[in-house]
Formats: C-alpha cells, structure tokens, sequence
C-alpha cells in the first residue's frame, strides 16, 4: 500500500514557466524514499504540492493521494476545513528553510504546544510545558520526547527562541516539530542540509527506525545522492520536471540507467582533490585569530561559543573549519571577519590588531573579507532584486551600465542565469539562493572569502562548480578562503588543511589529506559518520 500516490503533477509559477511537468511518484508505507535532483528543478515545489502549501499565482494540476485511515483521500480536492486536518496529524512537513519556518518570537516549546494543541493534542501540560516553560514535568511529553528524538536536549532549547540556536540546532527543531503528532506520512525537505555528519547520521537513522517501527512514509527531498543511498529504501530523480528512474537505493547507485542519473552518480563519486596548489610557507598571513574566547548571551542563558580557538590564514591558503553543530564554525568565521568582538584574545589582520583599529581602518579590513552567511535567504533584504542584493557589495562610483554588466559577469561565475539579476532571493531555490550570496562575496574582490556552510543546498552538479571556482580564485588571484563546512569530504577535496573545532576549542589541525587517518577522536568520528555515495 502507498502511502503517498502522484499522478500526473504540474506545477506552473508566475510567468508561465511550467517547473513540473507529469511528474508521477509513489512512496510506500513505512519506506523513505528519496527525491533527488538539480537545485531549482521542482523538488521542493513537489514536496509543497502534497499538502498543497504554494502561493495563489502557482497553478498546481494532477492528483496527489494520501492514506487517510481506511480510505484514500486526493489532497488536490480537499476544503480548507480537510487540509488542516490532514496537515500536521497525516502528513508532517519539515521544511528546507528552518529558520524561516519557525516564529522568531516565541519559543520552541511554544512552537510544540501550540502545534499539538491545534489538533486536538493534551495541551501545555500533555507536551510537557505550563505556558512557554518547561518546569516541573516539563520535558516529559510528546513534544520534549520529539526535540530528544532529534538528538536535542529539551532542558536546553525548551525556552530558546529560534535566533539563539545555531543552524544545526534549529533543524533539528523543525524536524521535531514535524514529527510531534506523529504524522503517517513525513515530508522531509533538505532536513540534513545544516547538520554535521555525526548528527545527520542520528537524525536519519531515527527517521529510517521510526518508519520501519511505525510504518510511517518519509519523502525525503534531497541533493545528496550520499545521503540516499545509505538511508533511503528508494532513489526517484527528477529531471526536466519528471520522475526519469525509480528504483532501490543500491540499484540506481550501483547501474543509474538514464543519462541524467548516470551523470549525478559519477559527480557524487568523485572523490579526487581540486589541484589550486598550496601556498608557499613565506606567504604572508592575511587573518588570524589567536586565543579567542566568545560567550554569547540572551535572556539569562549563556554559551560558551569559542574557547580559546584559533587559526592563521595566509595569502592564497584554503582552510576549512570543521565540527559538529554548535561547535563555534560559524562564530569563528564572524570574529575572523572583525563583525563580532571576542571577550578574550586577538584578531589580527595585516599583523595589526583589529579591535585596536580606528574605526575607519575596521571598515576596511572587513571590505576585504568576502562573506557567504550560513542561511543566505536571512541574509538578503526581500525588498531587493538579485541585481540589488549583489551590487551591494560593489564600489558605489560605477554607473548603472557597469553595475549591471558587472552583476551579470559574478552571476555568470557562480553559475546563475544572469536573466535572474531581476527576480527577489524568495523567488529562488534553495541552491540558486546559496549562489546569489557567493555572488555578492566574489563580487567587491576580496583577498579573504569567509565561507560558511558555501555549498549547503547545492545538488552535486552545482557543488562541483563552486568547489572548482574556489579552486580557480585562489589560483588564479591568490583568494584566500576558509571554508566552514560540515562535508568532510568536500573539505578534503578544497583545503590545504583542516581545523576540527569541538566545544569552542580546536582538537586537532592537520593536512587535508590526513582527514581518513586523523589521530583525535573526534575527527575520527566525524569522517566515519560522513556517508558516501560509493563507488
């Protein structure tokens, strides 16, 4: 029996461009099986079309059946009243983007109550909260047994608003939130895409156990063949607004039958290093950061972020930083680029301390950092248009022309249409969006590209052009880069070195290519859990 049935889908977006054309799908009860494909082409517009969540101008034709007890209902022609029924109780959805899914003024216990609530739930009390805390028997019910299931510690987060969690930590809330009503059906859109590998593996290896334990279906939207191949029962590939292969994971991995598939697999299983040449001893350092120690605050929690961590970077060198989520990557890279103060230690740039600058001069030094932002939609003003949001970072003097005619070349880089310089960042996929914000990085030529998470959301095809176009930069214009990142494979391939940060610390810094026979534990553990797509 299947738990989820397309038949024939169509999405059309404003401007008549028609994104899925006939798609057919079927998902069986109790199996995940994984959607795979380009970024931008529909994915997430089917997963949308299940519990049919897309704005008034998408036009949406075909037939989309759900189990609903004993009978099979057509999400296609249910009321509101049905919808919001199903929705949630039948079918849960965890979104790709979620910290923009989640309320930023309340908190994840709220987010949990009131969810349960609004399908009939036990309440505050039945999900282990009076109003918005988590006191008494507070992490006792369903919704702190889903944050638990998802690998977060509900004493913790319970009370936290989505800005105060990193973007691991934030993912994993969604998810539980998804899965608190225990739906029959779980759409799960790029849910992974922020997690490091060690709490990726945890997540899905609960969502595989739970569809088996409770014959719960798990659509699984994702861009990593990787990820499918060792925790989906089944791959389905979209291309050109279709489903062209579905099959067992091992099957379609092993002898990809159509051309499109057979070109994903080959790009997932390149594992060979990008040549860019590390640089020379004597190359200056362009960045460093030695002691630092960064606690951060907020409504009487606080968390010790960084913990004496530390990196130089010199002229033309690729770095990557590497951990689990909440580890201090992201925040690392905000003091590197002289955006937050440590409370302990020095920031160096060009030999100079940065926090003993002018202010003037700290302009400056941060013009010269590129910045690529972890949630990159977060990152842009949804009043701007693409062209907008990438000429930001360009010198003011050049005329309207040049502007464009520059945006368009930095679009063109990194891979994009330049026709999208006129659409907003909301209209875009998840990768293209990724895309935009390394545009904008690239775009006022910086000596240092602070990347974090550069490649999140990008299918393979995408991920080896921007892997390959940071090669180009440091080759061709001595771009040094670090590279934040949870993909320890991808950090193998780009970097000269990697450093392994755990708790705000670093536990171990070695060459990039001594990450399969790293000494620490910890990178030890992080390289087993990243899966691989095979050969």
């Amino acid at each position: 029996m299947n738990a989820l049935e397309i038949r024939g889908l169509t999405v059309t977006v404003p401007g008549g461009r028609r994104v899925v054309d006939g798609l057919s799908l079927r998902v069986p009860a109790g199996a995940i099986v994984a959607l795979a494909g380009r970024s931008g082409s529909g994915k997430s517009l089917t997963a949308r079309s299940v519990v049919r969540l897309h704005g008034p101008r998408v036009r949406v034709t075909g037939s989309v059946l759900l189990g609903d007890g004993d009978r099979t209902v057509d999400a296609m022609r249910l009321g509101a009243r049905e919808l919001r029924r199903i929705r949630g109780r039948r079918v849960g959805y965890a979104f790709q983007d979620a910290a923009a899914a989640l309320n930023p003024v309340i908190t994840i216990g709220r987010h949990l109550t009131e969810t349960v609530r609004a399908h009939g739930g036990t309440g505050a009390r039945g999900t282990g909260a009076r109003g918005t805390g988590a006191r008494g028997q507070g992490a006792r019910g369903p919704g702190a047994a889903a944050l638990e299931r998802c690998g977060l510690d509900p004493a913790r987060v319970w009370d936290a608003r989505p800005y105060e969690l990193s973007g691991g930590q934030i993912q994993r809330a969604a998810l539980a939130l998804a899965t608190v009503l225990d739906p029959d059906l779980l759409v799960a859109d790029e849910v992974t895409t922020a997690l490091d590998p060690v709490t990726q593996a945890a997540v899905l290896d609960t969502l595989r156990a739970e569809a088996a334990a409770n014959g719960r279906a798990v659509l699984l939207i994702t861009h990593d063949l990787a990820v499918a191949g060792r925790w989906a029962d089944e791959i389905a590939v979209l291309a050109e607004g279709r489903v062209v292969e579905q099959g067992p994971s091992g099957e379609v991995l092993a002898a990809p039958q159509h051309p499109f598939t057979r070109e994903l697999v080959e790009a997932a299983r390149r594992d060979a290093p990008f040549a860019a040449g590390a640089p020379g001893p004597g190359r200056e350092v362009v960045r460093a950061a030695h002691g630092t120690r960064r606690v951060l605050r907020g409504r009487g929690r606080t968390t010790l972020a960084l913990d004496g961590a530390g990196l130089d970077v010199r002229a033309g060198e690729s770095v990557a930083v590497v951990g689990r989520s909440g580890s201090g990557k992201s925040t690392l890279a905000g003091v590197l680029a002289g955006l937050d103060r440590p409370d302990a230690g020095t920031v160096l740039a060009g030999g100079r301390d940065v926090w003993e600058m002018s202010e003037r001069d700290r302009r400056a030094v941060r013009r010269a950092a590129g910045l690529v932002f972890q949630d990159a939609l977060a990152s842009f003003d949804p009043r701007y248009t693409v062209e907008r949001v990438v000429a930001e970072a360009l010198d003011g003097s050049a005329g309207a022309a040049d502007r464009a005619a520059r945006v368009a070349a930095v679009l063109d880089r990194v891979g994009l249409d330049p026709s999208l310089a006129a659409r907003r960042p909301a209209t875009l996929s998840g990768g293209e969006r990724q895309r935009v914000a390394l545009a904008r990085a690239l775009a006022s030529g910086p000596e240092l590209l602070l990347a974090d998470e550069p490649t999140t959301g990008l299918d393979v095809l995408a991920r080896e052009r921007i892997l390959g176009l940071l090669a180009e930069l440091r080759r061709e214009e001595g771009l040094a880069v670090v590279f934040v990142t949870h993909d320890l494979r991808a950090a193998r391939r780009v970097a000269d070195r990697v450093v392994v940060l755990a708790g705000g610390r670093v536990a171990e810094e070695l060459p990039a290519s001594a990450l399969g026979s790293a000494g620490h534990p910890e990178t030890r553990t992080l390289w087993a859990a990243t899966p691989a797509a095979g050969g």
